[in-house]
């Protein structure tokens, strides 16, 4: 008897002389080209995209083209991200930060000055302070301290939406009414006029060891829209370029001083101030209805169909090999009882049964893959169970009952060999089959809420109006389905080809 290692090395000599015949016919050189591309694909999605394909929402604005569209004539629409402070949190890290603002005072006791040791929990140490001081007796009224800062907007229609940022924390707060502290920008016009557009108003009445943040200072909120009029987009308002001529993001900080009686000793600080203007235009494929990059999503989305097709393909694979080889070998009753299941399974439409059990079940990913292993194997074990018949009548097999071989023995030493050939071509033409089926669930919406995958981005794009006009959103995933569908099928015909008696050819 062979040693097991030289059962190894038998296997792996045949299993390279296999491959090498694979890769000898044409269909299989080009089907294992597609395959190994999209497996690099899937495995280097970290480095080819940072972004999140279901997490990272409002990278740009919603349903963003792609940015190499600005290349084409007609396009000098389109804009891109443009942010006040290249900073992602808008902080001021350093005291060199301080001379991007231009700081003005109404009152020489309210002084503007550098902290080094305080700033809000995003951007670290480091922040701009404010110390007001007013002795009791002396002159009362409101204070205003404006921080200011050009920004620059190269682009000649208004961003898709626009967000701005500031936190603030205020101490020693006692013997003033309130402070408040008011975002603007502000546009400088073509006629010398200046427009203001306050973007909300947040006041301070006490002091507070938390920093508080600026919220929904967003052109997509109803705080900011309802001091626009009604149905108009404050971003098409406020970046009108037609009319416009340089823009600058303002925070006006109003100190409200009316009891002289008292002494004030106030010491207040400003973090995290950006403007943030999100383009409708972005990446290599643009964005979705939320703002997350769809190239993020097709790369991503090649790992779903992968382990969606690949494993639900072998888990048919075995069910089907399972059941044929055991209904072929044993016969009798077991074999009517697995053929009538198997063909009352047939009967029966596999897209609504789909449908149906995706809807009780719940459609997380791992219930996706169950389903269609289990409902994708009947073809298969009415093939096997053939072969098996055919087998289990050759003298081999009777020569392993005549020395008293057991039936388990039988079929894993003798039939199941002899049936791989099937086993490999099957496999092989099954994943394309698992892929659409797939892709289908989730194009009807049946698909993890937690996961991108390229049937979902099908379901998205055309789940919008004027969806046509969104071309580098509805053809990339369906040309990535197409291909990596047609690479398992030539290489199932090269497997095909190569153990088919009937098929192969002499060399």
């Amino acid at each position: 008897m062979a040693t097991r290692q030289e059962r190894i090395i038998f296997d792996v000599k045949r299993l390279t002389n296999f491959t090498k015949a694979v890769l000898s016919e044409p269909r299989g050189v080009v089907g294992v080209a597609i395959i190994v591309l999209f497996i690099l694909v899937a495995l280097g999605a970290p480095l080819m995209t940072p972004y999140d394909p279901y997490r990272d929402e409002y990278l740009a604005g919603d349903y963003a083209s792609p940015s190499w569209l600005r290349a084409l004539p007609g396009n000098v629409h389109l804009s891109e991200n443009t942010v006040l402070l290249n900073e992602s949190s808008g902080g001021f890290n350093n005291p060199a930060a301080l001379s991007e603002w231009n700081i003005s005072s109404s009152d020489p006791r309210a002084i503007a000055m550098y902290s080094s040791n305080v700033g809000d929990l995003k951007s670290g140490p480091g922040s701009l302070a404010i110390e007001y001081v007013r002795e009791s007796g002396e002159a009362t009224g409101t204070v205003e301290v404006i921080i200011e800062k050009d920004l620059d907007y190269p682009y000649v229609d208004a961003p898709k939406r626009f967000t701005a940022n500031y936190s603030f924390l205020a101490n020693g707060v006692e013997g003033l009414q309130e402070i408040q502290v008011q975002a603007v920008i502000v546009r400088r016009n073509h006629d010398g006029s200046v427009d203001n557009f306050a973007l909300g108003t947040d006041k301070f009445l006490s002091s507070s060891d938390l920093w508080s943040v600026a919220t929904e200072l967003d052109s997509y909120s109803g705080r900011v829209k309802n001091l626009f009029p009604a149905t108009q987009d404050p971003s098409l308002i406020i970046f009108n370029t037609t009319v416009g001529l340089s823009f600058s993001y303002r925070l006006r900080i109003s100190i409200v001083d009316s009891d002289g009686s008292k002494n004030v000793h106030l010491v207040a600080f400003v973090d995290g101030a950006n403007l943030r203007m999100h383009g409708n235009s972005f990446g290599w494929l643009g964005t979705d209805q939320v703002g997350r990059d769809i190239f993020s999503q097709l790369v991503y989305g090649c790992r779903i169909s992968l382990l969606v097709g690949l494993l639900s393909a072998v888990l048919s694979v075995v069910i089907g090999l399972f059941v044929g080889v055991v209904a072929g070998y044993v016969g009798s009753l077991v074999d009517e009882f697995l053929m009538r299941f198997t063909d009352m399974l047939l009967v029966l439409p596999n897209l609504p049964l789909l449908l149906v059990l995706i809807a009780v079940l719940g459609p997380s990913m791992w219930n996706l893959i169950l389903l269609i292993g289990v409902l994708g194997w009947m073809g298969f074990a009415r093939v096997v169970r053939s072969q098996t018949l055919s087998l289990k009548e050759r003298p081999f097999v009777e020569a392993a009952k005549a020395v008293g071989a057991r039936k388990l023995y039988i079929i894993t030493r003798h039939i199941v060999p002899n049936v791989m050939s099937l086993v490999y071509v099957t496999l092989a033409l099954s994943v394309p089959g698992s892929i659409i089926a797939e892709a289908a669930l989730s194009f009807l919406g049946l698909f993890d809420p937690s996961v991108m995958s390229w049937g979902r981005m099908l379901h998205d794009s055309m789940a919008i109006s004027r969806s046509v006009e969104k071309w580098w959103w509805i053809m990339p995933p369906g040309l990535a389905i197409a291909a990596l569908s047609l690479s398992f099928i030539l290489i199932g015909y090269a497997i095909d080809d190569i153990l088919n008696p009937k098929l192969r050819q002499r060399r």
